[in-house]
């Protein structure tokens, strides 16, 4: 049965562009059942009874949205909880008026000034109440639904729907506020319901054509025994087939969105560097060839619309590389040529055009940017350029196929997104252009040590210890630890609650940036020290070989000997984190019968210059 109610998902709603996964590879990780708390009134109880042999499992606990309405448990088996707010109780804590009166709130509104002064209260009530739940729910993240807007204009068709009275105007106003308390609340995301809703189609699912505005929930036949006995008594609504039909697409693309949330937030298998062919894939046709194709037509329609993706990409910290065979010089002269400034050679980290073959050209970009093959994407749109890279570098994520799926899967995939754009992650591009830079001038630079290059480079390393989620840097600490594969200790994942819960009982969170003659880095390290043990030690992949990590360890160090004269460190082997196995060893750890142990720190690197080092935040360091 289950396997039939995915086929009905994937012809009936992912044929209409919904997210899907991208394609599978041997180190993506399988989809996997969630347990999901709902909470909320009765009105999103058809979200669990439409839900069957969905994959997923929901638990319904009723809660209200009132201030002292009381928060339910979550299970120990809990992955996620989604949380349905009452737009009619948010608008009578607001109002402070009961049902029904309440009911008539947006009716009687008479100026702008009223409707402005409900907003401002509205505000002020939907952060209060985001805290309260947030602050009883802390295991597992929460996902907010947004309150059902408007399927019409209620004031009329030729009245103004953007006027501050409009319940059009103020219930896109309400859900952005409540869009802005959810953002600033850690471990909280807002699960927007009215983009699906609209994809599916608000006619067959919202009941504001028969329930007050305020009521804001699914068509419901609740009350049919109730008028059972009226002269025109009315039908079933669970007997008229689009009503089902639209149900059941709502359910299963909601619990699409959620999993794919839920994959964003625990940055399972992400996607960093998307590799691209040029001819028929970045536009149509061969470009060296004398087709009868104006420019326009290389580019109008599917091809704007990816080369738009892929920019959406590198803004969300993706790097971008391209990867063509072809002459290089007027390949390039085309390239310009065609996209006229739209998409330029500068958006792209790498860029290999030539005859080698494809998979030559990708193992050196890989090298350049320094990531692992799973976390890479090729798209071509030759199956056999595909296979060929596929075959020398198994572990590469390969997209082709179908050019009018592209779009989708680049701006939808779980794996193409991220929880937040930290400013370390929107300069991406511009920091790998830079440190090729730098490491060509260590090339370039024959007749000079290693040292004497490093030294040439001005090195500059600030400390930083990170004491509450508000902290600037925590967001960009907490990226770096569940995104960095190679040079990460443990390699384990953290949910944000349990970094908060670390910090908030003792533990240490040291963060670092490093900046030289040419590049600021950013933050480009993360420790976590408890008692007398480093936990985990992250750095970032366009630091290697520079020496921030021997800073890292002699500061970690001597705050855990503040506990202990003997320290502990915890080394585990993921498979892809060989860059840091002979770490500790570096810092001046020894192997022993009860793990990897040291008495004292290891000197700092001469050729870098400690700034920013507090004495009330880290024990004296000898510079």
């Amino acid at each position: 049965m289950r396997q039939v109610i995915r086929d009905f998902f994937y012809t009936s709603i992912a044929d209409k562009r919904v997210n899907l996964p991208l394609p599978p590879t041997s180190l993506a990780i399988e989809s996997r059942k969630l347990n999901i708390l709902l909470l909320g009134t009765c009105g999103v109880d058809m979200l669990a009874k439409r839900s069957v042999d969905c994959g997923h499992s929901i638990r319904h606990m009723l809660m209200g949205s009132k201030y002292h309405d009381l928060v339910p448990d979550v299970a120990p088996t809990d992955d996620v909880a989604v949380v349905s707010l009452t737009l009619r109780h948010v608008l009578s804590e607001v109002t402070q008026t009961p049902e029904p009166v309440v009911d008539m709130a947006f009716s009687r509104l008479q100026s702008d000034e009223e409707a402005s002064t409900l907003l401002e209260r509205a505000g002020t009530y939907l952060s209060q109440k985001v805290a309260q739940i947030a602050g009883k729910i802390t295991s597992v993240p929460i996902l907010f639904m947004s309150f059902f807007e408007p399927s019409f204009n209620y004031v009329g068709d030729l009245i103004d729907p953007f006027s501050p009275p409009s319940p059009t105007y103020l219930v896109r106003e309400i859900n952005r506020l409540l869009s802005d308390a959810v953002r600033k609340t850690n471990n909280c995301y807002f699960l927007d319901s009215n983009e699906i809703l609209n994809f599916i189609g608000r006619r067959h699912l919202q009941d504001d054509v028969v329930a007050s505005s305020s009521h804001a929930s699914f068509i419901n036949d609740w009350d049919f025994k109730l008028d059972s006995n009226r002269l025109n008594a009315p039908k079933a609504l669970g007997n008229i087939f689009r009503y089902e039909v639209a149900c059941r697409e709502f359910t299963l693309a909601l619990l699409s969105r959620i999993e794919t949330m839920v994959k964003i937030v625990e940055q399972r298998n992400p996607v960093k560097l998307i590799i691209v062919d040029l001819d028929d894939t970045m536009w149509r046709g061969v470009a060296a060839e004398a087709e009868s194709l104006s420019l326009e037509q290389r580019i109008e329609g599917w091809p704007i619309g990816l080369a738009e993706a892929l920019m959406f990409f590198k803004r969300r910290g993706g790097l971008l590389a391209i990867c063509s065979k072809n002459e290089e010089a007027p390949t390039i002269e085309r390239f310009n040529s065609i996209w006229r400034g739209a998409i330029t050679l500068d958006d792209f980290a790498c860029v290999r055009i030539n005859w080698k073959p494809k998979s030559q050209n990708i193992l050196e970009i890989i090298k350049e940017v320094n990531l692992l093959p799973g976390n890479c994407v090729f798209m071509d749109d030759n199956d056999r350029e595909l296979s060929e890279v596929k075959a020398a570098i198994p572990d590469m994520r390969c997209l082709g196929g179908n050019h009018y799926d592209w779009r989708r899967i680049i701006l939808r995939s779980a794996e193409t997104q991220v929880p937040f754009v930290t400013q370390e992650s929107s300069r991406r591009t511009d920091l790998v252009r830079a440190i090729s830079q730098r490491e060509a001038g260590a090339h370039s630079a024959s007749g000079v040590s290693r040292e004497a290059w490093l030294a040439s480079l001005q090195l500059r390393q600030s400390l930083f210890l990170i004491k509450t989620p508000k902290s600037r840097h925590f967001d960009r600490a907490f990226e770096l630890i569940n995104k960095t594969n190679q040079f990460n200790t443990t390699g384990k994942r953290w949910e944000k609650s349990e970094l908060e819960k670390f910090i908030s009982k003792g533990g240490y969170c040291i963060v670092s940036s490093l900046r030289d003659k040419l590049i600021d880095n950013g933050i480009i390290s993360v420790c976590l020290v408890k008692c007398e043990r480093i936990v985990q030690v992250v750095l970032s992949c366009r630091v290697f070989g520079l020496g921030a990590e021997l800073v890292v360890g002699a500061i970690a160090t001597r705050l855990a000997l503040k506990a202990r004269p003997e320290i502990r460190a915890e080394l585990v082997d993921t498979g892809k984190n060989a860059t840091c196995h002979d770490y500790f060893r570096r810092i001046g750890f020894s192997e022993t019968t009860t793990g990897l142990c040291s008495s004292s720190a290891n000197e700092l690197p001469s050729y870098i210059k400690i700034e920013n080092l507090g004495a009330a935040d880290f024990p004296p360091v000898q510079i």
